[in-house]
C-alpha cells in the first residue's frame, strides 16, 4: 500500500510535515574528508534531516571540525565514544536518532544533492513493505574526480537470493532504510569485529533487512564512494573472513537457501577482492583472488572486460576521468564514464539462464 496510507508518528515529522531523515556518520580519524561528507548531507534538497556524527575514538582533528559545524548548524550533533568499531558507532547514532528513515554516510563519501529527496519519495511510493532503497554510485579519488561508476542495477522486490549472490546495494553510504526495519533486525552486527572479521557490516545489514522486506532502487548516480588504499575494504583477507561469517550466519538463519547460491556468493566476492587488488596495482594478489572464484561461467563473462582494462592500463589508454563532482550544483550524470565492469548485464543474463 502507499506509504501515505498509514499513520506517521508526529514525533518523526520534520520540516513542513516531511518525515525526518537521520543521517548517521561514523568516523575514526577522518579529518581529511569529514567536513565534505557533512556538507554534502547538509546541502541536500530534502528539507527535513538531522546529521548525527559519532566519533569512534578519533585522535586527530575530527572532533574540532565537527564541533565547528555543529556550532554553525543546529542540525548537526556530535557524539563521542571510545573506539569500538564502525558497527558500534553506527548503532550509537541510530539510538540517538529521531528520524523515521536512517541514511548512513561514510565519513569520506559524498552525496549528490537530491539523493535523500529522491530516495524518500521512492520509499513513500513503495509503502511499508519496502525496507530500503538504494541507488547507483561512482567511485571517486581523494580529490573527488570520478574513476568509475557502478553497474546500472534495476533489481527490486523481495530479492534476497540475488542480494546474497552480489551486493547491488553498494556500500554504507548508498541505502536509505526505514528505521523500524533496522530496529527489528537488531541494528549493525558487532560480532564481525569481535571475531576479527570486520568489513561486511553494510552488506550484512542489507541482507537481514531483505529477509523481511522488499528492496527498491532510484536509478541514478547519487553517491560518491571514495577509493583509498588504506580503507577497510583494502584488507582483502579480513574482508574474506567477514563475508564467510556473514554467509555462515545467513545459512543458519535461512537453512532453505541453496548451497549453490552461497557458493556463487563466495565466487562473486572473490572477484570483488580481485578487483580491489587490481585497482591497487597488486596483480599477483588479483590473480589469486580471481582463481578462488571457481566459476567458469562467471569467469567467461568477466574476462573480456578484465582483458580490456589490462590492455588500456598497459597501453596508457585508460578511459578519461570525469572532471565532474557529485557536489556540483550542475552535476550531470551523462558526463560519467561507462561502468568498467557491467555486472548488471552479466548477472541479468546469468539469472535469465537460470529461469529467474
Amino acid at each position: 500500500m502507499p506509504y501515505d496510507d498509514h499513520e506517521t508518528d508526529p514525533g518523526l515529522l520534520g520540516t513542513g510535515g516531511s518525515p525526518l531523515v537521520s543521517v548517521v556518520i561514523a568516523v575514526y580519524d577522518g579529518m581529511s574528508h569529514i567536513e565534505d561528507a557533512c556538507i554534502s548531507a547538509l546541502n541536500q534538497t530534502y528539507p527535513s534531516l538531522e546529521v548525527i556524527v559519532v566519533d569512534d575514538g578519533s585522535t586527530d582533528e575530527t572532533n574540532r571540525i565537527v564541533a565547528t559545524l555543529a556550532a554553525s548548524d543546529p542540525r548537526v550533533r556530535l557524539i563521542r565514544q571510545q573506539n569500538r568499531g564502525v558497527a558500534s558507532a553506527r548503532n550509537a547514532g541510530i539510538a540517538a536518532a529521531s528520524g523515521e528513515f536512517v541514511a548512513p554516510l561514510d565519513a569520506d563519501d559524498v552525496w549528490e544533492k537530491t539523493k535523500l529527496e529522491r530516495q524518500v519519495r521512492r520509499l513513500q511510493e513503495c509503502g511499508s513493505e519496502t525496507g530500503l532503497v538504494y541507488c547507483w554510485w561512482a567511485w571517486i579519488d581523494v580529490n573527488g574526480i570520478v574513476l568509475d561508476r557502478s553497474p546500472r542495477w534495476q533489481i527490486e522486490g523481495h530479492v534476497l537470493n540475488k542480494l546474497i549472490e552480489v551486493n547491488f546495494t553498494g556500500g554504507a553510504s548508498v541505502p536509505l532504510y526505514r528505521r523500524v526495519g533496522i530496529e527489528e533486525v537488531g541494528g549493525y552486527s558487532m560480532d564481525l569485529r569481535e571475531r576479527g572479521s570486520q568489513g561486511c557490516e553494510d552488506w550484512d545489514l542489507a541482507l537481514r533487512i531483505a529477509e523481511r522486506y522488499g528492496v527498491a532502487v532510484v536509478p541514478a548516480v547519487l553517491v560518491g564512494y571514495r577509493r583509498r588504499g588504506d580503507s577497510m575494504s583494502a584488507g582483502c583477507d579480513t574482508m574474506w573472513r567477514s563475508q564467510m561469517q556473514v554467509l555462515s550466519s545467513l545459512a543458519t538463519r535461512q537453512p532453505e537457501i541453496s548451497p549453490a547460491v552461497l557458493r556463487r556468493a563466495s565466487g562473486q566476492f572473490a572477484l570483488y577482492l580481485a578487483g580491489v587488488s587490481f585497482w591497487s596495482g597488486n596483480y599477483l594478489q588479483a590473480c589469486r583472488w580471481a582463481l578462488r572464484a571457481r566459476s567458469f561461467a562467471l569467469w567467461r563473462a568477466v574476462f573480456p572486460h578484465v582483458a580490456r582494462m589490462l590492455a588500456r592500463r598497459w597501453l596508457g589508454t585508460e578511459p578519461r576521468q570525469a572532471r565532474t563532482s557529485l557536489q556540483n550544483p550542475r552535476f550531470d550524470e551523462s558526463d560519467l564514464p561507462e561502468p568498467l565492469m557491467p555486472y548488471d548485464r552479466i548477472y541479468e543474463r546469468h539469472w535469465d539462464g537460470q529461469g529467474e
